[in-house]
C-alpha cells in the first residue's frame, strides 16, 4: 500500500512539472511574440532560464528602452543598447518604445534607433523624451508601414516639407513644440486614414486659428488653449475636450457622434465666450451619451443659455460642484427626451446644492424613459433629498436607484431611513 501511495504521489508531482513546463513547447515565433510585451531588458533577462531561452529575446520583434533605471550611467546604458541592438536576429522591428526622463538616451541614439526601425517594418513608434535638442528623422514621416504614432515630451518638431504616412491611423501629440505655423496642419493631411488623434497641450505659432480637417477621423481628444478651434471631422464617433477653454468653435454636424466628454472652462465672464457655447452643443447634440465635467456644469448653469435638443442622448453623466433644478430639470432633462440613466456626482462636500421644485411639466424622460438613476456623493442636506425625491417620485419606469452616501458622512443609518422612506412612481 506504501509503495502505492508513493507512486500517486510521484505521478502527480510529473504531471504538475508537465503543465509548468508546457509553456516550453510553444513554437520560438509565439514565445518572440509573448516577450514582445515586456521591456527589453525583462525580455532579455528570460535568457537565464534555459538553454531554449538563451536567444529567444533576439528574435523579439519589438524594442522598448527606459533610462529610468539610475543604476546606469549614460555610458552604460548607451552600451547596453547597442550590445542589445548587435545581438538580435530578426531585423524586424514592428514596435519601438523609448522614454527618457534621466538624459541617458541621447537624441542621436533616438535618432538611429527610429531611422532602424523605419527601415525595418516600423507598425508603432512610442515616444516619451524631454530633451528640447532631439530631433527625429524626416524619413519617420514618410514610413509606409506605421500604424501609430504617440510623441510625448518637451521638444521641438520640426516635420519635413512632404509627409505621407498612409496607413497611419493613432495619432498622439502631447507637450511637443511644432517649429512653424503649417507643420501641424501638414502632418494631419499627411494621414489619409487617421482614425484617432489626441491632442494635448501643443505648443506651435498659430494664434487665430486651428483647424482639424480629417474626413477620416472617427476619435477626437483635445486639451488646449487656443483661441479658435475649428473641427471638420464628419464621420467622428467619440469627442473629449479636456480642461479646453471656450473657444470660439466652428463644429460641424457630427450625426454618427455616439460619445461626448465635455470639460470647458472661461478664462472671465466674457459675453463673446458665452456666445459660443450653443455653438458647441449644436454640434454634438446627436450623441447617446455624454459627460459634463464639475467646471462645465458651471459654465452652463452661468450662462443659461438655450440648449438644442437631444434627440439620441440615452446616458446623461453630470459632475456638481452646485445643483440648480431650472439648468438640470428645464435645460437638460427637457431637451433629452429619450435619456435612460441619469449618472450624477457631487464633487465635494462644499458643493452647493440648492434645489427648488420645478413648477413646469415633468420632462417626459423621467416619466417615460428614465430606468436607471445614481447620485454618488449624497451629504443628506434638505435639498439633495427634496432633488433625490423629485427623481424617484417622476421616474414611472424607473428600475435602480442607487445612492451613495459621501464618505465623510457619519452617522448613516439616518440617512438611509429617510432615503428609504421616499414614496416612489415605479
Amino acid at each position: 500500500m506504501a509503495k502505492k501511495r508513493k507512486h500517486k504521489k510521484s505521478s502527480l508531482a510529473e504531471r504538475k512539472m508537465e503543465e509548468v513546463d508546457g509553456i516550453n513547447s510553444l513554437p520560438d515565433e509565439l514565445l518572440a511574440h509573448i516577450l514582445s510585451f515586456l521591456q527589453t531588458k525583462e525580455a532579455v533577462s528570460t535568457s537565464v532560464l534555459s538553454t531554449k531561452w538563451r536567444s529567444l529575446w533576439t528574435m523579439v520583434p519589438a524594442l522598448d528602452f527606459n533610462d529610468d533605471n539610475q543604476c546606469f550611467s549614460k555610458s552604460l546604458f548607451v552600451d547596453a543598447v547597442s550590445s542589445v541592438l548587435s545581438q538580435r536576429k530578426t531585423e524586424f522591428i514592428t514596435r519601438l518604445c523609448l522614454e527618457s526622463y534621466h538624459k541617458r538616451l541621447t537624441p542621436n541614439m533616438v535618432n538611429l534607433l527610429v531611422s532602424i526601425a523605419v527601415t525595418n517594418n516600423l507598425e508603432e513608434l512610442n515616444l516619451n523624451y524631454f530633451i528640447l535638442e532631439a530631433t527625429l528623422p524626416s524619413r519617420l514621416f514618410n514610413c509606409q508601414t506605421l500604424s501609430i504614432l504617440k510623441l510625448r515630451g518637451n521638444f521641438n518638431l520640426n516635420l519635413p516639407s512632404s509627409i505621407h504616412l498612409p496607413l497611419l491611423k493613432v495619432l498622439h501629440l502631447d507637450l511637443l513644440h511644432f517649429i512653424d505655423d503649417e507643420s501641424i496642419m501638414r502632418l494631419l493631411s499627411g494621414c489619409p486614414v487617421l482614425e484617432e488623434l489626441y491632442f494635448k497641450e501643443v505648443h506651435f505659432h498659430r494664434s487665430d486659428l486651428f483647424r482639424i480637417c480629417v474626413p477620416s477621423l472617427k476619435k477626437l481628444h483635445v486639451k488646449s488653449n487656443i483661441d479658435r478651434l475649428w473641427i471638420d471631422t464628419p464621420i467622428l464617433v467619440y469627442l473629449k475636450l479636456e480642461e479646453t477653454a471656450v473657444v470660439d468653435y466652428l463644429v460641424g454636424d457630427l450625426h454618427d457622434l455616439v460619445e461626448a466628454y465635455i470639460d470647458i472652462f472661461f478664462y472671465h465672464e466674457d459675453e463673446n465666450e458665452k456666445e459660443n457655447i450653443p455653438k458647441l452643443f449644436s454640434a454634438i447634440q446627436k450623441t447617446r451619451f455624454l459627460c459634463l465635467s464639475s467646471v462645465s456644469t458651471e459654465v452652463l448653469t452661468w450662462s443659461c443659455l438655450e440648449f438644442p435638443e437631444f434627440h439620441n442622448l440615452v446616458h446623461l453623466q453630470l459632475s456638481l460642484v452646485t445643483l440648480d433644478s431650472y439648468f438640470l430639470v428645464e435645460l437638460l432633462l427637457e431637451k433629452c427626451p429619450k435619456l435612460e440613466v441619469l449618472d450624477i456626482e457631487k464633487v465635494d462636500e462644499e458643493s452647493e446644492i440648492e434645489w427648488t421644485e420645478p413648477t413646469t411639466m415633468v420632462p417626459s424622460c423621467l416619466s417615460s424613459h428614465l430606468t436607471m438613476f445614481t447620485y454618488r456623493g449624497y451629504g443628506d442636506s434638505k435639498d439633495e433629498l427634496e432633488f433625490v425625491g423629485y427623481i424617484l417620485k417622476s421616474g414611472k419606469v424607473l428600475k435602480t436607484a442607487t445612492i451613495q452616501i459621501a464618505n465623510w458622512l457619519k452617522p448613516k443609518k439616518m440617512a438611509r431611513s429617510k432615503l428609504f422612506g421616499l414614496p416612489r412612481a415605479s
